[in-house]
């Protein structure tokens, strides 16, 4: 528990002082709120480890909990008396929150805490849950709707052999989710081998997929496995499958057909059994209509077909995915991973990432690197994300600029500050007592700044 960093929610001053003291001597670093509005304006500017509530049920637990939905958050331990009522212990536990006794007392509430995890991301809920709650199905991570129905997909394909043809735009995660289904499945144990079929070149196909006996050709000075040998027992994922070559659809249908291959100079065929998982981010049926691609593969592969969403428009899930890379970003265990300042999280929630998830965790990993600051501001993002911050618009137009150097996507200092100060009163639902405690400054210089907008 040495260096933890905890919030402890109690209304009763006593509880609170037994409590920090309790942890304190155990190592932690303890900050207190006495009510559920008090933690929720701490916990924006004060980054927990973990969050411990003995709030009761009616009386601020509840918001408690609804906060608890919002991702990403520090894991949530909620002390309810041993009388609490289903209801509250059932939403309690839906919104993700660890249940604790609320008979602990002081000197083993630490120890209980010891057992937990900090740094680890939040628990994965069940792929039913409605939206609102985090989603973590074997790393596939979001909160609204279309990341839900995704993972309830994922997670019946799981349960089968059958062939799965994966779609959606290129970086919109597919092989995470043919990696999900396969740790989700039967074959978890056994081998998941990827390939991309646009990097096989025709001439090497048939080596590449069924392997190769020795002496089969010049240089094969001993046998080989080929890809569907070191997948038997396990899933064989087809990556960009709609780039195969026609003669490989050819050779790949046969083997689907039968579960049988012939290595390379080999005289008997082998039996393999490999799971097979595709992907694409074309139109296989257009390109059946074309000739481009066999329509008889394209029913083989067609099975169970699975539609991943692009990034455009997900906009609790990009808050989630930007805050997970984010934590991935931390240089060493004992420096906290950088904040997303409101201005940078807008900005990139406007933003149409045509690259998905795979172009929001580059920029994530920009922003961290060159940030000036420890937290990352609108101006740390690439200049096709600033441009797209609502205030980040050239008012003035007709503006002298460097030759090739945009300056449309600047916004003044002003402006900056005060776009901040709207987003501050917007988090703490137009409270100015608590925007005021925030931006460190007085109330009156608060409302002067709002009469100057």
């Amino acid at each position: 528990m040495e260096g933890w960093r905890i919030l402890l929610v109690d209304d009763s001053r006593m509880s609170r002082a037994q409590w920090r003291e309790s942890l304190a001597r155990a190592g932690a670093v303890v900050r207190t709120a006495e009510s559920a509005h008090e933690a929720l304006t701490l916990l924006p500017d004060w980054q927990a480890d973990m969050v411990v509530s003995g709030l009761h049920w009616e009386r601020g637990g509840m918001v408690l909990c609804a906060w608890v939905r919002e991702a990403p958050r520090p894991p949530v331990f909620m002390m309810l008396p041993s009388g609490a009522d289903a209801l509250a212990t059932s939403v309690a536990r839906g919104a993700g929150a660890s249940l604790m006794p609320g008979s602990l007392v002081p000197a083993t509430l630490s120890a209980a805490l010891s057992c937990a995890q900090p740094s680890d991301p939040p628990p994965a809920v069940d792929a039913d849950s409605g939206p609102g709650h985090v989603v973590d199905f074997h790393g596939l991570l979001g909160c609204g709707p279309d990341m839900h129905r995704l993972c309830h997909r994922l997670d019946k394909a799981a349960t089968t052999d059958a062939p799965v043809l994966l779609t959606g735009p290129s970086g919109s995660g597919k092989e995470l989710a043919a990696r999900a289904i396969h740790k989700q499945g039967a074959r978890r144990d056994r081998p998941f081998v990827a390939v991309n079929c646009g990097g096989v070149p025709e001439s090497l196909w048939e080596s590449e997929f069924f392997g190769y006996k020795a002496g089969a050709f010049s240089g094969a000075g001993k046998d080989r496995d080929g890809l569907f040998a070191a997948a038997h027992g396990g899933t064989l994922f087809l990556d960009e499958v709609g780039e195969m070559s026609l003669a490989g659809q050819a050779k790949l249908l046969r083997v689907l057909e039968g579960g049988w291959m012939r290595p390379v100079g080999a005289l008997r065929e082998r039996r393999v059994d490999a799971r097979i998982v595709a992907a694409t981010n074309q139109d296989l049926s257009r390109a059946a209509e074309q000739g481009r691609f066999r329509h008889d593969l394209l029913f083989r592969l067609d099975v169970l077909r699975v539609s991943l969403p692009g990034l455009a428009g997900r906009l609790d899930d990009i808050a989630v995915l930007a805050r997970h890379f984010l934590r991935e970003c931390r240089s060493d265990g004992d420096r906290p991973p950088p904040r997303l300042l409101p201005d940078a999280l807008h900005a990139m929630q406007n933003y149409g990432f045509p690259g998905n998830a795979r172009e929001l965790r580059n920029i994530v990993q920009s922003a961290a690197a060159f940030a000036r600051e420890t937290d990352i501001a609108v101006e740390d993002l690439p200049a096709r994300v600033r441009c797209r911050y609502p205030q980040a618009a050239d008012r003035h137009g007709g503006g002298a600029r460097e030759e090739g150097v945009g300056t449309a996507d600047l916004v003044t200092l002003e402006e900056s500050k005060h776009a901040y100060v709207r987003e501050v009163l917007r988090r703490v639902g137009g409270n100015k007592r608590a925007a005021a405690r925030i931006l460190g400054v007085e109330r009156r210089t608060l409302y002067r700044w709002l009469a100057e907008e």
